[in-house]
């Protein structure tokens, strides 16, 4: 069975291969329009409410274009259940599994990635089988129930499939795509270099470079699995509150199925014609924006094979005749490896007289992360560095097993002009929190407070590598409440800046609030000790609940 990801009616995310912890995992099709599908979906509802506490996961797959997460809580609302509902927006998910009906139902061994049942629900209506079955199962109500009582005591089962009798999924979205050619020179590779060709190059963050059509059809089965489990593109957020944000590298529903499509009919491309990508020029400076107005050479480090390295911290002179507004930065790395962050800060004259035991009074300026190699501000926007002002910049490395030395660089782009709006950060984090050992989902909750008018422009969220998901409320003073962003599959190693479009203005009185998570479990595939009980702490295997925020307070 291939592995998957969907996100369910509350915004959830859920992984199959997550659930290998589960005996079984069922899924169910549903469709509206469906009698057959809807009657499957009461008895789902009642087995998932019967089997609760046993190592079984019910969901309920939904390739409906007509439905939405808001019809479907308005659905889970009606039947009085948390049973997850997966909203299938593309149908890639529905086709990837082989479904066929509505009302069809799939019991998978989650950890063997097994097909252990397929067929109809098989709701009780007094068929002989069923009748010998009840004997010595009383409360029989369906094939389904039956199944899966026989799982969970480890018992065989008659494999008989039971009939499907609902009506045929009509996955429209994914029959047009297949209707009409997809070329790899007109339509695929444009997709990847808006999504993934800055990342697959030369020196850059990923592991292989998209340098042909060749690398692309070999890493074809490989790219469809990303995909279909969200791992790739990085971009972490929710995709529906996507195109609420800049430099998302996102990919629509219509990118993922024509390059699914594309795949699955063989990855080819017109041999007769030049492929695009071997024409693809190289970057003519390791600066991503351009050549800095200010360049900073960092000190050189040299990083041990083994051991743990403390947070260093440098100060760094920055020597400007005059005050400047920055309106970019950008971090060009040498030891992308080895470098886990880099934190820069401001001292001015005062801060830089007051205590200066690790790194000393300082003001959040920005930072380096993994997926965060460069920002750039809104353009009516800047950050302001007074001539008085030196870095004192926060580096961590990790050790890799073989000795490095790394020579990394700032680059500083500043405005010819002052901005009508200056930019500070400000920041909404909890450090009092205490994971318990081998804990799935431990939630973990932080606010602050926005006491003067302000316009607010991004979100910078970091965790460390039992970080879970996190989503960010803003709570008006006249009672009203707006989401803002939501990560429900957040990744250590992507530490992303959402920069809004719009930005979002916030009154007076105004609170921020996050909500996420923590998952210490062994099914937490980055954990490095479930066994370990976790607080706030430096270290990667220690944690953070912390989201810095650009805001610009009106004068």
């Amino acid at each position: 069975m291939p592995d998957f990801s969907l996100i369910d009616q509350n915004g959830r995310f859920h992984q199959l291969s997550r659930y290998s912890d589960s005996d079984i995992v069922v899924l169910l099709t549903y469709h509206k329009d469906c009698e057959v599908s809807r009657n499957a979906l009461t008895e789902l509802v009642s087995l998932h409410e019967r089997f609760s506490g046993n190592e079984v996961r019910f969901h309920v797959l939904v390739a409906d274009p007509t439905e939405t997460r808001a019809s479907l809580r308005d659905l889970a609302e009606r039947l009085e259940t948390d049973l997850p509902l997966l909203l299938d927006e593309t149908q890639l998910v529905t086709d990837a599994l082989g479904f066929t009906h509505a009302g069809e139902v799939l019991v998978v061994d989650p950890e063997m990635s097994q097909e252990l049942y397929r067929g109809g629900i098989g709701l009780y209506d007094d068929n002989p089988m069923q009748l010998a079955l009840a004997a010595s199962l009383p409360g029989l109500s369906s094939h389904l129930h039956y199944i899966v009582h026989s799982e969970l005591n480890g018992d065989p089962f008659i494999q008989e499939t039971m009939p499907l009798t609902g009506n045929t999924l009509a996955l429209d979205q994914l029959e047009q795509a297949r209707s009409e050619p997809i070329s790899y020179e007109e339509d695929i590779v444009p997709i990847l270099q808006r999504r993934c060709v800055e990342c697959h190059r030369e020196d850059g963050a990923a592991p292989w470079v998209m340098g042909s059509h060749r690398m692309i059809q070999g890493w074809s089965p490989m790219i469809r699995e990303t995909l279909l489990t969200r791992r790739m593109p990085p971009g972490q957020v929710d995709y529906q509150d996507a195109a609420r944000f800049e430099d998302v590298h996102h990919m629509t529903n219509d990118e993922m199925i024509a390059m699914l499509t594309w795949i699955e009919e063989g990855a080819r491309r017109d041999e007769g014609s030049e492929d695009p990508l071997l024409s693809l020029s190289p970057r003519e400076s390791s600066w991503e924006l351009g050549e800095p107005d200010l360049i900073v050479d960092f000190p050189a480090h040299q990083i041990p094979a083994s051991g743990v390295l403390d947070y260093m911290f440098v100060p760094i002179e920055l020597g400007l005749p005059e005050d400047k507004w920055v309106q970019a930065y950008e971090f060009d790395v040498d030891a992308k490896t080895s470098l886990h962050h880099v934190m820069l800060y401001t001292q001015d004259e005062r801060q830089q007289r007051q205590n200066a035991s690790r790194g000393g009074s300082r003001t959040n300026f920005g930072g380096y992360a993994p997926g965060r190699e460069y920002v750039v501000l809104d353009s009516d926007t800047g950050i302001k560095l007074t001539r008085d002002m030196r870095l004192m910049i926060q580096f961590h490395y990790t050790t890799i097993g073989r000795e490095l030395t790394d020579r990394s660089r700032l680059g500083i782009y500043f405005r010819d002009t002052p901005p009508t709006h200056e930019l500070v950060r400000t920041a909404v984090m909890n450090g009092e929190f205490e994971i318990p050992p081998g804990v799935r989902e431990f939630p973990v909750q932080a606010e602050t407070l926005i006491d003067t008018d302000s316009y607010l422009y991004s979100f910078a969220p970091h965790m460390h590598y039992r970080g879970k998901h996190i989503k960010f409320e803003a709570q008006f003073p006249d009672g009203t409440t707006e989401s803002l962003l939501s990560i429900p599959n957040f990744q250590h190693n992507w530490q992303m800046v959402y920069r809004l479009k719009e930005p979002l203005f916030l009154p007076s009185g105004t609170r921020i609030v996050a909500s996420g998570a923590f998952d210490n479990s062994i099914h937490n595939p980055l954990n490095p000790d479930p066994r370990d009980r976790v607080v706030w702490g430096d270290q990667v295997w220690d944690e953070m609940f912390i989201t810095w925020m650009r805001v610009s307070p009106v004068k």
